[in-house]
């Protein structure tokens, strides 16, 4: 079994740190794990993209080339840079506000949603933890596993033993946005 992430965005919405999150709790459930980023040299603002890779076996190759299994676009112009990691089996999800269902549709391989990330972390006062919130919901997905794919059995427990080892202020905040996340996974899937 072998899962690929893309988180994709711009620079400054700690998309390289929700990919190093994602792999953390992929090492807490004992998968071997990597996450890989690629972004331009104007750092802040520029767009972004954080693969993470969860396996039962060593990973090779860290990085999603036309393989992904979720891709995760929460940015319009990390969207445009980052797509091609797309193919028959990616289940994508794009952020409603910030890259928009117009765009979404030049995804035509796999099976793709608009969410809400960015509007619900605005609302809940968590906008610069969009990223997390994306998390809790994939989170929520691989609880649920409602496409039925084969994915690494990530549990409640795992993640929020990665949550455990941040600062007492961080954890706070992401924990909430975490949890919007999965709030969010049921206006999706129901």
């Amino acid at each position: 079994m072998k899962m690929k992430c893309r988180f994709t965005g711009r620079g400054g919405q700690g998309i390289k740190f929700v990919g190093g999150l994602l792999a953390k709790v992929g090492m807490a459930a004992n998968y071997h794990a990597s996450v890989a980023t690629d972004y331009t040299p104007s750092v802040r603002g520029g767009p972004i993209f954080s693969d993470a890779v969860i396996s039962d076996e060593a990973i090779s190759y860290p990085h999603c080339d036309k393989d992904a299994t979720f891709f995760v676009a929460l940015d319009r112009k990390g969207f445009e840079r980052a797509k091609e990691c797309t193919c028959k089996t990616t289940v994508s999800f794009i952020d409603a506000n910030t890259v928009g269902e117009e765009l979404a549709k030049t995804i035509t391989e796999g099976k793709v949603y608009v969410v809400p990330f960015t509007e619900n972390a605005d609302k809940w006062n968590l906008s610069k933890s969009a990223n997390v919130v994306a998390l809790g919901f994939l989170a929520e997905l691989f609880l649920n596993n409602p496409l039925k794919q084969k994915l690494p059995s990530l549990k409640e427990e795992h993640f929020l033993q990665v949550f455990e080892g941040m600062a007492p202020k961080m954890k706070e905040l992401n924990l909430q946005a975490f949890q919007l996340g999965r709030d969010i996974y049921y206006e999706v899937f129901g």
